[in-house]
């Protein structure tokens, strides 16, 4: 009976500790899985939009405690599409809180190129954006070459944000071409000067546009060509215009 008795004892005792095993990791998987949804939700609420009027709730996107990806936000207006870094950024739809609709591209929290404006007049607006302000219905590139002859390769870059002007830079064979003749240049407005090797003009009133002219060698030095060159700039700015010949 003793032993039948220990048995039966032994056998209670293993069942117990089994349950208490059982027990043990199913509170250790409920407290995993509180701990993750808990942490979840916490970095949802950390998840910051940057842009006030927007900034009052975020359900989206989150990369490094901002807003990222797709997503919508809520505040004294909404929006809803991608965002970048806390700022919508993409493609998205934005509701001021007088009813006036955006339908469009964005850039870092500025209307940015292509989209839609609804008003609540009822009249629309379709057409281009640049820094949040309406650049019209057709997208004006900042430069334009409009003709050009006896030039191999040529050029046109924005250095930076700048004054109005452009200079000119020369080249044959890789390098600065010392074999020009009868240079000019001819533009809208502005004035000319000498930059290092450059010829350049400054305090050009924009749009403007300008023509250059000259006679060059050939790299082997046997024969001459006129080179013509011609563009408009179309928005303020330092440039450099290159001309291989």
């Amino acid at each position: 009976m003793t032993k039948c008795g220990y048995i039966f004892q032994n056998d209670v005792h293993i069942k117990i500790t089994a349950m208490k095993n059982r027990n043990y990791h199913l509170e250790v998987i409920l407290i995993m899985v509180a701990l993750f949804s808990g942490s979840s939700i916490f970095a949802q609420n950390e998840c910051r939009v940057l842009m006030p009027e927007i900034s009052n709730s975020y359900t989206g996107g989150c990369k490094n405690g901002l807003a990222n990806g797709k997503g919508s936000a809520l505040g004294i207006d909404s929006y809803e599409g991608r965002f970048s870094k806390g700022w919508p950024n993409g493609k998205g739809k934005y509701m001021w809180k007088d009813g006036a609709v955006y339908d469009g591209e964005w850039s870092m929290g500025l209307r940015e190129g292509k989209g839609t404006m609804y008003f609540p007049n009822d009249s629309v607006v379709t057409g281009f954006w640049k820094n949040g302000v309406f650049a019209g219905e057709f997208l004006v590139p900042p430069f334009k070459i409009t003709r050009q002859s006896g030039v191999v390769r040529s050029s046109i870059v924005k250095l930076n944000e700048m004054g109005a002007g452009f200079r000119v830079g020369i080249y044959l064979a890789g390098k600065f071409n010392t074999d020009v003749e009868d240079l000019t240049i001819v533009c809208d407005s502005g004035e000319e000067y000498l930059s290092g090797r450059f010829v350049a003009i400054q305090n050009a009133i924009v749009p403007y546009s300008a023509t250059i002219r000259y006679r060059t060698w050939n790299a082997l030095h046997t024969s001459q060509s006129d080179v013509l060159f011609e563009f408009t700039i179309n928005e303020p700015g330092s440039f450099e215009v290159s001309i291989t010949n």
